[in-house]
C-alpha cells in the first residue's frame, strides 16, 4: 500500500523583504548568455537625510561555474523566506527538506524539480550583490552600502528526493541554508511586507511576477503610481536595455494584462495607460483595483520619501500628499531641485512663502532660470565625459587582460611542449634550437648572465611554437 505524502504546512501569509522586492535579483528571462557576468540595476531616488537625490545601484556579480540567476532562481529565494516565515524569522540557519521547498512552490514533485533547487542553490552560494546607496537599514533609516551573498551556506541530504519519491516512510536527513547576517538583520528589524504568496503563485508570466512584488510594495504608500517606462522595465522589472519604448510596452502588456485579468489593478487602455513625454519617452500608469482615490490622503505609517522631501521644504502633509497623488515624480524632483538650488542663492521669490512657491512651481510647471539650465547642462556634459572616460578606461583593462590571457595561453602551450617529451629528447631538441640561433643571438648567449638567460627562453619558447603550428 502507497504512503500519503507528509503533510507540507504553510505560512498563513507570506513575506516579502523590501530590499528584495525593490530591485529584481536576476535577469527576467530563464536563460541567459553564458558570457554574461553581471547584472547592473540603477535609479535615483530622494534621500532626505543628505537633502538630496541620490543614485542607487544594485550590481549582480556570479560564480563562473553556474552563472547569474534567472526567473526561477528569484523564486526559489522567495521560497526561502516563506520558509523563515514559517520559523518565525528565529534563526539564520533554516532547517528544511526539497520536497517541502517543491510543494511550497507549487513545483511537481519530479527528479527535474530537485535538480533544479539544487542548481538554484548553488547558483545562490556564488551570486554577490552590491548594494551602493541602494540597501534600505531600517535601524539606521538610511540607505546604505552593502556587499554579501544572500546565503553564507547550504547543507544538502541526497536522500530526501528518494524517499518521498518512493514513499519511503525512514527518517529524513534535514537540509537546511543560513542566510547572511545583512539580510538576517533586516528580517529581524522588521524590515518585510505581507505578500499574497498564493496569489505569486497563480501569475503565469516571470515579467507579472516581478511587477506584482514591485507595484505590491509601492501601492503601500499610495494606491496610484505613474513611472517613466524605460526606469521601471529597465531597472524595477530587469527587462534588456536593448529594447526600445515600443519594445518595452509589448513586453509589459502581457504581464499587465494579466494582473487585470487577476484584479490586482485597476484595467486601462493603452492611451490611459502609457503616456507619450517627448521623442522615445513614455510614462506608465498604475491604479492599485479596488480601493478608492480617498485612501491617497490617509497618511501612511512610512511616509514616502518624495512626499517627506516636501514636507521637509515647509509644505504641509495633506498638500504634499495630495501633489505626489497628482503630479508625475520626475516633475516634483525638477521643482524640488530648483528650488534647492534658488534657496542656496537666496533668491527673492522664496523670501515670502517659500513653501508656497514650491507648490505653485510643481503645479504649473515653471520653468527654470537659464543660470539654472546651464549649471545642469555643464554637470551632464561633465557626467558624459566622465562616462566616456569610464568607457575608455573599461577598454583598456580588457585589452589588457585579453593580452594577458593570450600570454598566459602561449606560456602554457609551450610548458606542454617541453614536457612532453623524455629528459634525453628535450636535451637534444634544445641542442637542435640553440644551433639554429644567428649570430647577435650566439654573441647573447655566449655573455650569459640575465640576457643570455632571456635569449635562451626565447629562442626555446619560438622553437615550441613554430613546432606546434607544424
Amino acid at each position: 500500500m502507497e504512503h500519503e505524502k507528509p503533510e507540507v504546512p504553510r505560512p498563513q501569509d507570506g513575506k516579502d523583504e523590501l530590499n528584495l522586492a525593490e530591485f529584481p535579483l536576476s535577469a527576467i528571462a530563464d536563460r541567459l548568455d553564458p558570457k554574461q557576468k553581471s547584472l547592473v540595476f540603477e535609479d535615483r531616488v530622494w534621500d532626505r537625510n543628505r537633502g538630496d537625490l541620490v543614485t542607487r545601484q544594485l550590481l549582480i556579480t556570479a560564480a563562473e561555474e553556474y552563472g547569474l540567476p534567472t526567473a526561477l532562481d528569484d523564486e526559489v529565494i522567495l521560497g526561502l523566506v516563506q520558509l523563515s516565515r514559517l520559523h518565525g524569522f528565529a534563526e539564520r540557519r533554516v532547517p528544511f527538506t526539497r520536497y517541502q521547498l517543491i510543494q511550497l512552490l507549487g513545483w511537481r514533485d519530479e527528479s527535474k524539480s530537485y535538480q533544479r533547487i539544487e542548481k538554484s542553490l548553488n547558483r545562490w552560494i556564488g551570486v554577490t550583490l552590491y548594494y551602493q546607496n541602494a540597501w534600505w537599514d531600517r535601524e539606521g533609516q538610511c540607505w546604505v552600502d552593502e556587499k554579501f551573498h544572500l546565503l553564507d551556506n547550504v547543507t544538502l541530504f541526497d536522500r530526501e528526493k528518494y524517499s518521498h519519491r518512493n514513499r519511503v516512510q525512514t527518517p529524513l536527513p534535514i537540509s537546511s541554508f543560513t542566510w547572511n547576517e545583512v539580510v538576517f538583520r533586516s528580517f529581524r528589524a522588521g524590515n518585510l511586507k505581507s505578500l499574497d504568496f498564493d496569489f505569486f503563485k497563480r501569475l503565469e508570466g516571470a515579467v507579472a511576477k516581478r511587477l506584482y512584488r514591485f507595484l505590491d510594495k509601492r501601492f503601500f504608500h499610495r494606491p496610484r503610481w505613474e513611472f517613466h517606462l524605460q526606469e521601471l522595465c529597465w531597472e524595477h522589472v530587469g527587462l534588456a536595455r536593448s529594447y526600445d519604448a515600443a519594445n518595452l510596452k509589448r513586453k509589459l502588456r502581457p504581464a499587465i494584462k494579466e494582473l487585470e485579468r487577476h484584479q490586482f489593478i485597476r484595467p486601462a487602455s493603452d492611451t490611459e495607460r502609457f503616456r507619450k513625454v517627448s521623442s522615445g519617452k513614455w510614462r506608465v500608469f498604475f491604479e492599485r483595483a479596488g480601493r478608492g482615490v480617498a485612501k491617497v490622503l490617509a497618511p501612511p505609517s512610512n511616509t514616502d520619501a518624495l512626499c517627506q522631501a516636501l514636507i521637509d521644504r515647509g509644505v504641509t502633509r495633506s498638500t504634499a500628499l495630495e501633489t505626489v497623488e497628482k503630479f508625475p515624480r520626475e516633475q516634483i524632483e525638477h521643482q524640488l531641485e530648483v528650488f534647492d538650488w534658488l534657496l542656496n542663492r537666496k533668491d527673492s521669490r522664496l523670501l515670502r512663502n517659500p513653501a508656497g512657491y514650491l507648490v505653485s512651481a510643481i503645479r504649473s510647471e515653471y520653468v527654470a532660470p537659464q543660470e539654472f539650465t546651464a549649471r545642469r547642462e555643464q554637470a551632464e556634459q561633465k557626467a558624459r565625459s566622465e562616462e566616456l572616460d569610464r568607457r575608455r578606461q573599461a577598454r583598456i583593462v580588457r585589452e589588457r587582460a585579453r593580452e594577458e590571457l593570450k600570454l598566459q595561453v602561449r606560456r602554457q602551450a609551450v610548458e606542454s611542449f617541453w614536457s612532453s617529451f623524455s629528459q634525453e629528447e628535450r636535451d637534444r631538441l634544445e641542442t637542435e634550437c640553440l644551433h639554429g640561433a644567428n649570430s647577435f643571438e650566439r654573441s647573447l648567449l655566449k655573455k650569459g648572465g640575465t640576457l643570455g638567460a632571456a635569449t635562451r627562453e626565447k629562442l626555446f619558447e619560438e622553437f615550441a611554437l613554430k613546432s606546434l603550428a607544424g
